[in-house]
């Protein structure tokens, strides 16, 4: 127990987002219970369309492994994260496989893999194609590629590079699309979700635009975001936030969506793309 304690401060240490104070990836019982269940229902998601052999790239603390193991349809779940201290976690509390390796550089056998799941990772990566290269190498042919990244039109509109210090690359929805078309992956299905209004659109749109001008001068735009969050929880909306926010974290409480259309104006802050070779 004391190794485990040791872990998880390390992982967590390490992890820190030095502007908004939280752990960059998710440690369940270490990030609030509205991001633990927005996580947890992407994974239940993609767990719907794993098959046989899979891959989980960029696994993290291996909970999204332990619900695709769930599944009657999966044989095996290899676990693929850069840190090590992350993947002793995985192993030591999910029991997962796992393996350490670089997104770009996978070292398995060709054609290895029924299914590979790739949830918020390629926003994170710098050489992209070699990243979808390594997943069409790695993949048997007509695998599956279930794929999650955050909606660029809620996340940065228009801006030249994400607000998250941690994303490389954010994607609007018909750009990746084409990407995806580009390196001979088929799209079979394509999911929203958290659904946003388009007058909360605007108002994101325009915060973006100020942190955006806060960082050209030095500041830190997530003060913004704490001068709302204060605002928003002890002034106007206290009594209802407080009424939704869950005890524990509970994948039901994000609904997702098929979205028919390929435009980039999609207004939901994610997307979930089933694609395959």
């Amino acid at each position: 127990m004391t190794k485990l304690i040791e872990l998880i401060h390390k992982i967590l240490i390490k992890h820190i987002d030095p502007l908004t104070k939280s752990p960059e990836l998710i440690l369940l019982g270490y990030y609030s219970n509205e991001t633990a269940s927005e996580h947890l229902s992407r994974y239940l998601l993609a767990s719907k369309f794993a098959h046989g052999v899979v891959l989980d790239f960029a696994s993290g603390t291996c909970y999204g492994s332990s619900i695709l193991r769930r599944q009657a349809s999966v044989n095996m779940v290899v676990s693929v994260d850069i840190d090590k201290d992350v993947l002793k976690y995985g192993k030591l509390v999910y029991n997962s496989d796992c393996v350490c390796a670089d997104a770009t550089y996978l070292p398995f056998r060709k054609h290895s893999f029924d299914s590979i799941v790739s949830l918020e990772t390629i926003e994170h990566i710098r050489d992209q194609m070699s990243f979808l290269d390594n997943i069409k190498c790695s993949l048997k042919q007509g695998g599956k590629l279930i794929l999650s990244t955050p909606n660029k039109i809620i996340t940065s509109p228009f801006l030249p590079k994400p607000l998250n210090p941690y994303h490389v690359n954010e994607f609007y929805l018909g750009t990746l699309l084409n990407f995806l078309r580009k390196m001979a992956f088929r799209v079979d299905y394509i999911y929203g979700g958290k659904r946003v209004r388009r007058l909360e659109l605007l108002k994101r749109i325009f915060g973006y635009l100020l942190k955006f001008l806060m960082s050209k001068f030095s500041l830190n735009p997530h003060l913004l975001d704490d001068f709302y969050h204060s605002i928003y929880n002890s002034i106007l909306m206290r009594r209802q936030y407080n009424s939704k926010r869950p005890i524990d974290p509970d994948p039901n409480l994000i609904i997702h969506e098929e979205v028919k259309s390929h435009s980039n104006v999609i207004l939901y802050e994610y997307f979930l793309i089933c694609a395959h070779l």
